[in-house]
């Protein structure tokens, strides 16, 4: 297990590397000029060459990219453009944000998801089934930018229930940011509730008519320990392998979630400077995330042998 996590985080220096090599080409060939969109319709060209000098978007692009990542391993994510403030300032503020979000948004998921998928699985073709199927269709079909505005709709401006917009810090007030947070999350969840619950469901279907499963009922065991402890921990296999890739949806959806709710997390940080040609904060709106993913990915392979004792890494077999 210690070698294969060795190798793993030995891979993610390449792939990061390469991720933030084609970002890196992709900001500088986009059109638009982000020294022309701080200086306004008005400026001279001396003007925008000493702000260009300043930050040195004069020199070839290979040698920007090896500043920018040299000054990266050394724990400086740059300087903003159109802010004209530090990266990692930012970045340190809304970090915390987003991983909130996500966090809540997946345990919202989990929480709808499983119970509904074993309980569809257990009574197939029943009302319950049929019910979880369609509410399941009905949250994949469904854009979060939609259900956002739904949801803002009638919880907020029709029963005002929970607010429409903004954040307060968990620091500030605990009751404060869970009812700012709560409909974020329930938009960015419900689209991975129906589909983990879907997927629940037709795992357990399969694992309850395995032979070992038949045993353990034939043995006497209760049906809730048959459910929970045989059946239940085989048919999270799969939908670990799907939740690990359900983040990196998860982290796309934040930037829309939160462009919606008015978040200030990384997702509305990239759109900011995604729309103002804000080159370095890109990079490392990208390349944070990117690292996120491979992350997430290396955590849900680590998890498969604690699901699945069969699994073995780190030893080859003939």
């Amino acid at each position: 297990m210690k070698e294969y996590i060795v190798r793993r985080l030995v891979l993610l220096i390449p792939t990061v590397l390469g991720v933030s090599v084609v970002v890196f080409l992709m900001m500088h060939f986009i059109p638009g000029d982000p020294v022309a969109l701080l200086l306004g319709d008005y400026y001279t060209e001396a003007t925008a060459a000493a702000i260009r000098a300043q930050y040195g978007l004069d020199k070839p692009l290979y040698t920007q990219y090896f500043i920018w990542l040299t000054r990266l391993f050394v724990g400086d994510w740059g300087q903003s453009i159109i802010a004209n403030r530090p990266i990692f300032d930012d970045l340190v503020y809304r970090i915390p944000v987003t991983l909130e979000l996500i966090v809540l948004s997946m345990g919202f998921a989990l929480l709808i998801a499983v119970p509904a998928g074993v309980i569809a699985a257990l009574k197939p073709y029943s009302w319950r089934d049929y019910g979880a199927m369609v509410t399941a269709l009905i949250g994949v079909s469904v854009p979060e930018f939609f259900m956002g505005i739904l949801l803002i709709l009638f919880f907020s401006l029709f029963w005002g229930i929970l607010p429409a917009v903004g954040y307060v810090p968990i620091g500030e007030s605990l009751w404060g940011n869970l009812t700012h947070m709560i409909l974020p999350a329930v938009t960015l969840g419900l689209a991975r509730a129906a589909l983990l619950t879907r997927l629940v469901r037709a795992s357990m279907m399969e694992v309850i008519r395995l032979d070992y499963v038949t045993t353990a009922r034939a043995k006497g065991v209760r049906e809730s320990a048959v459910v929970l402890k045989h059946a239940l921990k085989n048919a999270l296999i799969p939908t670990v392998t799907v939740l690990g890739l359900q983040i990196g949806f998860l982290i796309g959806g934040a930037i829309v979630v939160e462009t919606v709710f008015a978040v200030p997390g990384v997702g509305s940080f990239g759109i900011a400077a995604i729309s103002l040609r804000d080159y370095p904060q890109v990079q490392a709106f990208v390349l944070l995330f990117a690292v996120g993913f491979v992350l997430t990915n290396l955590i849900v392979d680590i998890l498969y042998a604690f699901l699945d004792p069969r699994i073995k890494y780190g030893t080859a077999t003939s």
